[in-house]
């Protein structure tokens, strides 16, 4: 029996060369700017064994979801500066800084522009996120060296082409035996094939999970959120205040709640996904056994990933805090 060699990790990082920085310049918040240095090709051809697809497949995801958080928290400031430019207030300052002062400018004004007896009502249409089932299949299939047709993906959500298995909700079509074999709106307990309204649950090892949910969440498409301000049994006393607090509401209000919507999904991805970093790069010894020469640079890259999964929650928690608080500021509904 081939004996494995394990090291302390600690032990393979300093006593080889200088761990990977933990971000690159400041970003938005003040956190790392999507710089992590992760890498899935810095280490040469390791997809030729089966651990080392897997962890190439692992690393290509945490890359993609490092610079995926700080697109999203971009974003996120993107809109609020073009909020608080139609509210006069100071675009200066990281996210929580500029969506702050949106946040209180935006009660204040919607509370003193009107009657005290009513309040404007913000009506929202939520985005609607499509997640392609068949893409997050192929990761799998690839991570795994399988076949597409052979992974169990579960949509969490409604599945808008077609639910083999169980459906717990409403199926559109359903066999004799029960099981759906339709159109599933909740949740999809089987394969769905095509598009899902929702989040997407992999059946795969930890790294071909991790990565196919990862990157499907990435890949989601979800439309703007449509915004109404519904003025009805109001009496205006600062017409001027009100026009800019209905205004800002109207040109970022969407993407708040679009870029919200999409970071809830890649949030839920993020929790399994940190897990698994943190116990990759705890088992990293084991590796040399596996990658050979490669092991000390993987283990450097799977270090990178776990540095960086602080700066990528943080990302995707403001991300999601500020859409919801500037909503109800907004008086959203």
């Amino acid at each position: 029996m081939k004996k494995r060699i394990l090291l302390p990790f600690a032990l393979l990082l300093f006593a080889t060369c200088t761990p990977i920085p933990p971000g690159g310049p400041a970003g938005p918040s003040g956190r790392g700017g999507g710089g992590s240095g992760i890498n899935p090709n810095a280490c040469g051809k390791i997809s030729t064994s089966d651990v080392g697809r897997k962890v190439h497949a692992f690393l290509t995801a945490s890359a993609e979801l490092d610079s995926a958080s700080l697109k999203l928290e971009n974003s996120v400031k993107a809109a609020c500066v073009r909020m608080a430019q139609e509210l006069q207030v100071a675009t200066t300052g990281n996210t929580e800084e500029v969506c702050g002062r949106v946040t209180q400018e935006l009660e204040a004004s919607l509370q003193v522009s009107v009657s005290q007896e009513q309040r404007l009502v913000t009506r929202t249409e939520p985005p609607v996120c499509t997640t392609e089932i068949d893409f997050a299949a192929g990761i799998v299939a690839e991570c795994e060296a399988s076949v597409s047709a052979d992974v169990n993906i579960r949509c969490d959500g409604y599945c808008g082409a077609t639910c083999n298995g169980v459906c717990n909700g409403t199926c559109s079509s359903v066999n004799g035996d029960g099981s759906c074999a339709g159109t599933c709106d909740g949740t999809c307990e089987g394969s769905c094939s095509g598009s899902c309204q929702g989040s997407a649950y992999v059946d795969a090892s930890a790294e071909c999970k991790a990565s196919a949910e990862v990157r499907a969440s990435i890949h989601t498409e979800c439309t703007e959120g449509k915004v109404v301000v519904v003025m009805e049994n109001v009496t205006v006393i600062d017409a001027s205040r009100l026009d800019r607090a209905v205004k800002a509401i109207e040109v970022g209000m969407p993407t708040l709640l679009q870029v919200g919507a999409k970071a809830k999904l890649v949030g839920g991805a993020f929790v399994h996904w940190s897990k698994t970093a943190i116990s990759l790069a705890a088992s990293s010894g084991a590796l040399v056994s596996d990658l050979g020469a490669s092991s000390i640079c993987v283990g450097l890259q799977l270090a990178g990933a776990v540095a960086a999964s602080a700066d990528i929650s943080a990302r995707i928690d403001v991300s999601i805090s500020v859409s919801a608080s500037v909503s109800a500021s907004a008086g959203a509904q």
